[in-house]
């Protein structure tokens, strides 16, 4: 009960700190629109009368989930003028917009910086970049433009490597672990050149076993690592951009039909339950602060967070806090209706399917049919520490209560029951893979699947630096909450602390 009552009231504490306010919406809506007018200016002149674009936005401003100073996410969604067009622009246009876009936000004095080795390119913005900064953005953009034009848009040829192929029991994800190449977030394949070397601010705690091996047969023989300063933030170079200091900043995605189709999923489950978002913003500014939420540092992204708080309302909690939206999607009447199910459902090649219909959502959680769960959002809260902790109870009589298992298991939201085994997908070992001409690494330390792109795990480039960090962070919020619950001051500061 004092566990309770003390997330309450540290959740009625924190929560509206980093709720976003309206002005400030507003405020990134404009950008939004100034930039979409530059885009399709550019894409006019290069293009005319073959396509046009528009950029949509998606992740955690349109999900409900945003902070202050939340990125913008924003998705080019191309419309071709002419039906006769598609082969010309999978072929040709396709892969020029990403560098047209770019010139025409630095010729805009904004801040742009393309990043290439990535799953999909990213385009990076900033609203006010300082001089420096904007010097070095349009320096390495000139580099660019004086290659021959056969090589602009020619990706190199990705090194050869010994670990292309599966790496039995690699949990422990060996020495490429320190160079992250890619990272996910939002459904949205955010990814990022391979960081500069991080200064030794931490050294994570060795809690957790080195020879984890993601649910894989134990090897034989432990290869001894070759330990690296590790810091939870990554080291800025000159072309990366600063927290703030530099405007509204947004990542542009292309080749990204999913992230929206995501981002949608993540409202709607926002919709069915006033307790949801509130967990959600108390767990990302948790995470924050102790500096566990970048995936560019090898921890876990955002939406990597969010999906961890919708597996335990989904399926942990008990009664279940929400209900699993994917479950719930309306079934076809008939055999016509069948057939359209299927044409629109497919996104990517991805089966896209959960009840999405936000005024149906809005109604039944308001006359309570979606859950029978009265719990607050303090005593969730402890569930969810308690959940991801995964400390031993020892010999309990009756039921132990649910824990996750790292090492074993993956959330995979639209589950029954949530969880799936690493070995069952196939997610036992580390891998590069080639996707698009670049390597790509997958890790599955941690295991988060997509809703919708089943292959993709969230959490793939969490490295064990991160897992070790994240788990760390969750038995430090217990034994707080433990040493409360005794009514002692916890030893080691506030769940809040910044790190």
């Amino acid at each position: 009960i004092a566990q309770i009552r003390h997330l309450d009231a540290l959740a009625a504490e924190e929560v509206p700190k980093v709720e976003i306010s309206l002005p400030e919406i507003e405020e990134k809506e404009v950008f939004r629109k100034h930039l979409e007018l530059l885009c399709q200016s550019a894409v006019a002149k290069a293009f005319p009368d073959m396509v046009t674009i528009s950029l949509v936005g998606f992740g955690s401003l349109a999900s409900g989930f945003a902070t202050p100073g939340s990125d913008m996410d924003l998705s080019v969604v191309p419309s071709l003028k002419h039906d006769t067009l598609a082969v010309l622009y999978e072929h040709s246009i396709k892969q020029r917009i990403p560098r047209l876009l770019e010139g025409a936000i630095l010729e805009a004095n904004i801040g742009g910086r393309l990043l290439t080795r990535t799953r999909v390119p990213i385009l990076k913005v900033c609203e006010k970049p300082n001089e420096t900064l904007f010097k070095a953005l349009s320096d390495e953009r000139k580099k660019w433009e004086e290659l021959p034009e056969a090589e602009r848009y020619i990706d190199p040829p990705p090194q050869p490597k010994s670990t292309q192929k599966p790496i039995p029991g690699a949990g422990t994800d060996t020495a490429a672990q320190t160079a992250v190449k890619s990272e996910p977030a939002t459904g949205n394949s955010k990814e990022t050149t391979t960081p500069s070397m991080p200064s030794p601010l931490s050294e994570p705690n060795r809690s957790v076993n080195n020879g984890e091996n993601n649910g894989g047969t134990e090897p034989k023989e432990r290869v001894p690592r070759s330990e690296r300063a590790w810091a939870r933030e990554k080291v800025l170079g000159p072309l990366d951009f600063p927290k703030d200091g530099v405007g509204i900043q947004c990542d542009i995605n292309f080749e990204n039909p999913l992230g929206i189709q995501n981002t949608h999923l993540l409202r709607c489950y926002s919709l069915t339950d006033p307790r949801v978002r509130p967990m959600v913003l108390f767990v990302k500014s948790w995470a924050k602060r102790r500096k566990i939420n970048s995936s560019y540092s090898g921890t876990l992204s955002s939406y990597g967070w969010v999906l961890m708080v919708l597996h335990y309302l989904v399926n942990v909690a008990h009664p279940p806090v929400c209900p699993n939206l994917q479950l719930c999607a309306q079934q076809p009447r008939n055999l016509e209706g069948l057939e359209q199910m299927f044409q629109e459902s497919k996104v990517g090649g991805y089966e896209v399917r959960y009840w999405k219909d936000e005024e149906e959502i809005m109604q039944a959680a308001y006359v309570g049919r979606l859950t029978q769960n009265r719990q607050s959002v303090g005593a969730l809260l402890r569930g969810f520490f308690s959940y991801y902790a995964a400390v031993s109870p020892g010999y309990v009589y009756g039921a132990r209560p649910p824990s996750f298992h790292w090492t074993t298991e993956a959330l995979s939201l639209r589950t029954p029951n949530g969880i799936r085994l690493k070995q069952e997908k196939g997610w036992t070992g580390a891998k590069t893979t080639i996707s698009g001409g670049k390597e790509v690494r997958h890790r599955y330390l941690l295991a988060i699947e997509d809703p919708f792109e089943l292959d993709h795990n969230v959490a793939r480039t969490v490295t064990h630096p991160g897992i070790v960090a994240i788990r760390d962070e969750f038995r430090r919020a217990w034994r707080i909450l433990c040493a409360i619950s005794r009514n002692e001051t916890p030893s080691e500061g506030g769940l809040f602390d910044e790190i």
